[in-house]
């Protein structure tokens, strides 16, 4: 038997976003339901949760535990709050802007550099870093650095040092770089430390993971790399784990893709499923081949254990 709505109840309607159907419907209950259902009908009113017991004859505690599902689901706010998507444009809003295109002149970059000698150190140890000398263009993008985005010398020559370590010492990157560390506030030499600390452990990450590969090694992107960095540091999956994930992804994609590795793993991760062997098991399989390559527990262990060659990948500007 199938259902349809009269016709004659269409003279009178009221609007439900789709996602409450879409992601919410299996999940909401029927006071959840009931509700969020009243509140769309008298959208334009100022109800609180009397109001809203009233005209559905739920208790007013009753109410309130409901709409607090819509709440944390970011379809419903209270009055004097900031809707999530609010807050995330402002915040957008707040971001540094790339240094401006009007630079100072030459006269005021000479007149800085002249009646402060630290500037002056600045410049000199900026070109002993990059092994070459750097001209006006240059300089004005670095004092832009001190005064438009506030870091201290010691920082700017820290980000200097960075990229000249990651082979772009070009201004453009220096100053991409530069707007990135002021934004996260990283200004300050403990801070600057802090974060080159943790970016030796992602690249230890990844030498790790394309250690596992004979063939068909995975390209780094940033992308590819916070989903690596999602599984392994954050679902505490294991490399091997990982690598059988790409296995599968492989034979039946013929592809590298990193978002279905990654719909396979978060299954894993919900059956608590924490080893290549008990995925096997899970899927009716003693071994998954590919054609190129195929899972040996006992030959990424090898593999593993054997002294990493490895040399830094370019990594996108910005």
């Amino acid at each position: 038997m199938s259902y349809k709505m009269n016709a004659a109840v269409w003279n009178g309607v009221f609007v439900v976003p789709n996602t409450v159907v879409d992601e919410h419907i299996k999940k909401a209950g029927g006071q959840q339901v009931k509700v969020l259902l009243f509140l769309l009908r008298h959208n334009s009113e100022s109800l609180d949760a009397r109001a809203v017991a009233r005209g559905t004859g739920m208790d007013v505690a009753d109410v309130k535990d409901a709409m607090q599902y819509w709440k944390e689901v970011g379809i419903v706010y209270e009055d004097g709050e900031v809707p999530p998507e609010v807050k995330a444009a402002e915040a957008a809003t707040e971001k540094l802007k790339a240094l401006p295109d009007v630079a100072p002149t030459y006269d005021q970059v000479a007149a800085r550099t002249l009646e402060d000698a630290n500037l002056r150190a600045l410049f000199n140890e900026v070109q002993i870093k990059l092994g070459r000398t750097i001209g006006y263009g240059d300089q004005s993008q670095l004092l832009m650095m001190l005064d438009y985005y506030g870091l201290p010398m010691e920082v700017i020559l820290t980000i200097v040092e960075y990229c000249t370590s990651l082979g772009k010492g070009n201004i453009r990157y220096i100053s991409a770089v530069a707007k990135d560390w002021a934004e996260q506030e990283i200004n300050t030499l403990e801070r600057a430390d802090e974060y080159l600390r943790e970016r030796k452990k992602d690249e230890k990450l990844w030498k790790k993971f394309e250690s596992m590969f004979t063939t068909n090694v995975p390209g780094y992107t940033e992308k590819r790399f916070e989903l690596l960095k999602k599984w392994h540091v954050e679902n505490k999956q294991s490399l091997e784990l990982i690598y059988y994930a790409y296995e599968i992804t492989m034979e039946r994609t013929n592809k590298v893709s990193f978002p279905y590795m990654n719909s396979i793993l978060e299954s894993w991760k919900a059956e608590k499923i924490k080893t290549p062997q008990e995925a096997m098991q899970a899927n009716g399989k003693k071994k998954v081949n590919t054609g190129n390559v195929s899972y040996d527990s006992e030959k990424v262990k090898e593999r593993a254990k054997a002294p990493i060659e490895y040399k830094r990948k370019a990594r996108p500007e910005g």
